[in-house]
């Protein structure tokens, strides 16, 4: 392994758990194997997404830790979900401030440990830029590559960008904050990331194998994650939604003068089609309408509204907080 000269000194890894303690402490180990050419001291948050099992001791001694400074979870008061459970992690690193840098990697070992040292070389050549993982080769099945691929291009449709990287990703402390108190992180981290406008620098890396189990991702999932990500353009779904409206009622309204003209001007004598037609026009050009209204009215309460910003708000649901490794446990 290849030492590097970093001016990250101090980095803390967020990681969401939920139940999964056995993959948790394996990627404990795994980081501080993985990191010991960094020249860096790392503190890893877990962040206990509301779990009915709770950590066991770590088997054996965990005193030969050096790379890893601390093992601290943070318990929430209840079930956010994973990308709520990252913002609560993020806002407690942040509210620190005595860290240079943070990590966000899930705990199941599929965001390999030994890919941290990529995501903190790419960072010292791009101090001002916010650094993600992105997935050279996937493993998952093929019903699941479709339904992505899909939701994918759906994406892209709805709001003119394209996701390619997850939660794996490096940030500064200074764009930290910017990220933070931006109110879709609470939604979508990675969706957040691309609006925040900040500078992204991708490094391909691979799926790693998963420590233990079964992933917990399935179609529900997939899709409350996809609407997450789509929460946070929201304004450039509306925009995008009101004008295919518009245009979808000039040409229904266009059809409907078709009726008309062709009822009034022209020989052609089909019983009853000039009143079928045209009231499933009306019918047609009533809902696309309401449609839009409806829209309208909600985007601009929305906008009246007080946004919650992770920053200020989320370490609202830190429950409690222990310390599995580098200080007194609470």
């Amino acid at each position: 392994m290849t030492v590097f000269k970093s001016d990250l000194a101090k980095i803390a890894i967020v990681v969401p758990v939920l139940n999964d303690w056995a993959s948790f402490m394996e990627l404990c180990r795994k980081i501080e194997r993985c990191t010991s050419a960094c020249n860096a001291h790392f503190s890893v948050f877990a962040v206990d997404d509301g779990s009915s099992d709770a950590l066991q001791d770590f088997p054996g001694s965990i005193d030969v830790f050096c790379n890893i400074t601390s093992i601290k979870i943070l318990h929430l008061a209840c079930n956010l979900g994973h990308q709520r459970a990252i913002a609560v992690g993020l806002a407690e690193v942040f509210a620190q401030e005595s860290y240079d840098s943070v990590i966000v990697m899930d705990s199941d070992g599929e965001d390999k440990p030994d890919d941290i040292s990529k995501l903190m070389a790419a960072s010292v050549d791009n101090p001002g830029a916010i650094i993600v993982a992105k997935r050279a080769e996937r493993s998952e099945g093929l019903s699941f590559r479709i339904f992505y691929g899909l939701y994918k291009a759906v994406f892209s449709m709805l709001t003119g960008k394209n996701i390619d990287f997850g939660n794996f990703c490096l940030i500064r402390q200074p764009l930290l904050g910017r990220i933070l108190h931006m109110s879709e992180c609470w939604n979508h981290l990675a969706g957040t990331v691309v609006k925040s406008r900040v500078k992204l620098v991708r490094v391909d890396t691979a799926r790693g194998t998963r420590f233990t189990g079964e992933s917990k991702m399935n179609l529900v999932s997939l899709i409350l994650h996809g609407l997450g990500a789509m929460s946070v353009f929201s304004d450039t779904i509306f925009v995008r939604s009101l004008i295919a409206s518009i245009v979808l009622s000039g040409f229904v309204f266009l059809i409907g003068l078709s009726v008309i003209f062709t009822r009034l001007l022209t020989n052609l004598a089909i019983p009853g089609w000039a009143s079928i037609f045209g009231g499933l026009t009306a019918v047609i050009l009533f809902q696309v309408l309401s449609f839009s209204a409806y829209s309208v009215f909600l985007q601009l309460n929305n906008r009246s509204n007080v946004a919650f910003i992770p920053a200020l708000d989320a370490r609202r649901f830190i429950q409690g907080q222990s310390v599995v490794f580098g200080g007194s446990k609470l």
